[in-house]
Parts: structure tokens; sequence; C-alpha cells
């Protein structure tokens, strides 16, 4: 059983927010996206990433652990890049955005990213980072939207009963640190105190960015059903 909760939040430095998520509990997929500040249609290009990268993602991975998979992944993620930059409408190289996403199926997750929104599990009372920022002296060296070859960063992480994940954009974790971030995903009762305290966390760090989060969870904890914010 996959319950999951989300929220997101406009920050103050855009005139929209340009973070999107999504969630599809049944098909195992959850996203994020954060639309590149500054660019043209970064908004836009979030709402086609979420839209397009999970439905695209399940139509090519049948098996998350099939020795083809990191291959099958970074095809999707290179026609997708592609889409991205022919269908800008200030043309190439004017809009982008990050993506972290996350596949459940058949006792496995696959963590796909590229820039630096992230995925978190926690377990057994640990914290773990499943991606590593691709940013180098503060800009993002990759990103949906970006020239030549797009790499995504890709794990594979059996599951067990119980595990949470954080998918978030970098409002969250801009201020909010990773101790903080472990305590409230392993002792909130149920995931919507998870999102809810964490967007109170960031708001208390003084965060002036958009701040998405997703809470999902794999097997039982005690929680009840899961609602979407």
């Amino acid at each position: 059983m996959i319950r999951y909760a989300m929220r997101t939040q406009a920050g103050g430095l855009h005139g929209e927010n340009q973070d999107v998520v999504a969630a599809d509990p049944a098909g195992g997929t959850f996203i994020v996206a954060d639309g590149i500040g500054g660019l043209a249609d970064a908004a836009a290009t979030a709402r086609t990433v979420v839209d397009q990268f999970p439905r695209r993602l399940c139509e090519h991975v049948t098996a998350i652990r099939a020795p083809g998979v990191t291959h099958a992944v970074t095809e999707v993620v290179a026609e997708l890049n592609e889409r991205v930059r022919r269908e800008a409408r200030s043309g190439p190289g004017t809009t982008g955005t990050t993506a972290a996403l996350l596949l459940v199926r058949g006792g496995a997750a696959l963590a796909v990213h590229l820039g630096d929104s992230r995925i978190y599990l926690a377990r057994d009372g640990r914290l773990d980072r499943l991606t590593e920022d691709h940013v180098r002296e503060g800009r993002l060296t990759r990103f949906v939207g970006m020239p030549g070859e797009v790499v995504p960063g890709i794990s594979v992480h059996e599951l067990s009963a119980g595990d949470r994940f954080l998918l978030c954009t970098d409002g969250l974790t801009g201020s909010v640190d990773d101790e903080a971030l472990g305590a409230i995903l392993n002792t909130a009762a149920d995931l919507e105190g998870v999102c809810e305290r964490l967007i109170n966390s960031a708001a208390a760090g003084g965060t002036i960015d958009d701040v998405s989060v997703i809470a999902v969870q794999y097997g039982g904890r005690g929680d009840g059903a899961a609602q979407q914010r």
C-alpha cells in the first residue's frame, strides 16, 4: 500500500508559483519540478515535465530491477529535454526546470532527478539523501531544457514496510537542514502532518522561494488514508 500527501506554497521571488507537483499512487509515480527563476516560461515548462515525465517513464520502464533500466530512463529524459527545447516559445535555451521523480513498483523504488530538487528516504529513525545536487558555483549543471547531453541521476532502492520518502524543491532545503527534515519525517504521525511541519519549518527558516513537498509512505505505520492538498 502506498500513501502520500503533498503541499506547494508560493514564495515571494516570482509573480507565480513556479513549482509543480503531482502524484499518481495507482501508477506509483510522484514528481516535483521547479521552474528555473528568471527564465521565460519556467512555470509552463515545469508543468510540461510533470505532465509528461511520469507517463513516458511508465511506458518505457516495465521493471525497476531490469538490467536496462538506466538506459531506458536516460532515453526518456533525453526525449523530454529535446521536447522542452523545441517547444520553448522564445527558442532553445530560454527555459528550464529541475525535476525529481519517484517510481514505486514491485517492492522497489526508482529515484530520478535533475538539478537541486531532492529525494530523501526515512527508515528506522535514519534519513538518507538519495540524490546529489547538480549545482556548481551556485548554478545548475543539469536540468530539463539544458543544451547538449542530459544525464539524470538514477538509483534503485529495495523497499521495507514503513519507508517514508520526501520529494522536495530547494525552497525547503535552502532553509531547513537534513537533521530537521529527518526529525519531522521520522516522528510525525501522519503524512499530512509531515507536509504541514515541513512547510512551516521552511517559513520559519526564512525562505522566500516557492516550497513544494511530497511525502510518500510504503506499507503501514498506522497512518490514516492519504489525502492531497
